[in-house]
């Protein structure tokens, strides 16, 4: 019983060194990019939302307006593609905030006047696609199997090096109370 254990202390040992060392550098990554989003707010880097005077909604300009907007705004002005990702409103600052799906500007546009307001690079946005490994997608394939493939591999990496690590402190521990036993 005594070799079985001493023998798969070895094995565990190799498998957790190799494995430890291919997955460093994604556990680097992933470490690095959730602290700085986790302080994105305090570094900046995410663009203010540039407050404008609240009016009624009732003198909003529609979402069409905006959409249009946007994307004259970035083909005429910025010379880059046009399709959008997403609008966020913010109400109480009166403003449109409009994402695009191919570069990492955001364009701030007052709801009420249509006036762009602000333009910006997200670079929280590029940290978040790196964090989770949609940066492969963005700049392979625009699907999800990258995203999906990498978080896989490197969750069972974490599961893999979690129980080998456990195995790792507990088998000598195993060993050496195995031999007490057989000393007494």
């Amino acid at each position: 019983m005594n070799k079985k254990h001493i023998q798969n202390s070895r094995k565990f040992r190799v498998y957790h060194r190799r494995i430890g060392f291919v997955f460093l550098t994604f556990f680097l990554i992933i470490s690095i990019s959730g602290l700085l989003l986790a302080l994105k707010d305090v570094l900046h880097l995410k663009p203010q939302v540039q407050a404008q005077q609240t009016t009624n909604v009732s003198q909003w300009i529609s979402l069409a307006e905006i959409d249009s907007i946007s994307k004259k705004y970035v083909s005429e002005i910025l010379a880059l593609d046009t399709i959008v990702d997403r609008i966020d409103f913010r109400p109480s600052k009166n403003v449109a905030k409009v994402l695009f799906v191919n570069h990492f500007t955001e364009l701030q546009i007052n709801v009420t006047t249509g006036g762009v307001i602000s333009v910006a690079s997200r670079t929280d946005t590029i940290i978040e696609k790196i964090h989770d490994g949609s940066i492969l997608d963005y700049f392979l394939s625009h699907s999800n199997v990258s995203k999906i493939t990498y978080s896989s591999l490197l969750s069972l990496g974490f599961i893999f090096m979690s129980i080998s690590g456990l195995f790792l402190w507990y088998l000598p521990k195993k060993i050496k109370s195995n031999k007490r036993k057989q000393e007494v």
